[in-house]
């Protein structure tokens, strides 16, 4: 029996969402009582005020297209794995990444948030920040990063097993 019965897949439509789908797959797949979510999560479409952007003239036409159109993507995620879209919930939020995933998450009783990296590396990282950093400070549950693809192919191999020496 898995214990993780409640997985959230937050999934931004980058290269590493598909490993990251199959991730939580796996997970719900382990436990006949699983619930999986599919999470995407949008920005939000005003700009900061010190942004010198203008925000869109039609807000709510705007977001209502970004959401309409990440919910597409979810199902076609969700059909591309032979999934009955009414059996998983897919759901669209709106706000910072990893804070909107840790709210969702929460408020759903997660046990589990998967999520995949992007493999841009430290000095990356330590400028831009990390969604997958951010959600592992913030998140209340097991978090389980899916390295890019990139990363485990130049990943050194795994050490070989050594068989102890018989007297």
């Amino acid at each position: 029996m898995s214990r993780f019965k409640t997985i959230v897949a937050a999934l931004d439509f980058s290269d590493s969402a598909p490993d990251a789908l199959d991730a939580a797959l796996a997970l719900a797949a382990a436990g006949p009582d699983s619930r999986l979510h599919l999470l995407h999560v949008l920005p939000d479409p005003v700009p900061p005020l010190w942004s010198d952007e203008l925000p869109p003239p039609d807000v709510p036409a705007v977001e209502r297209a970004w959401f309409d159109g990440a919910l597409a993507q979810l199902t076609s995620l969700a059909v591309s794995r032979a999934l009955d879209p009414g059996g998983v919930t897919m759901a669209v939020e709106m706000g910072t990444p990893a804070d909107a995933i840790a709210r969702y998450a929460a408020a759903h009783h997660a046990d589990v948030i998967v999520l995949g990296s992007h493999g841009h590396g430290t000095v990356h990282r330590f400028l831009l920040g990390s969604v997958a950093d951010a959600t592992v400070r913030h998140g209340t549950c097991a978090v389980l990063i899916v390295p890019h693809r990139t990363l485990r192919a130049s990943a050194p191999p795994p050490p070989a097993a050594r068989t102890p020496a018989l007297p």
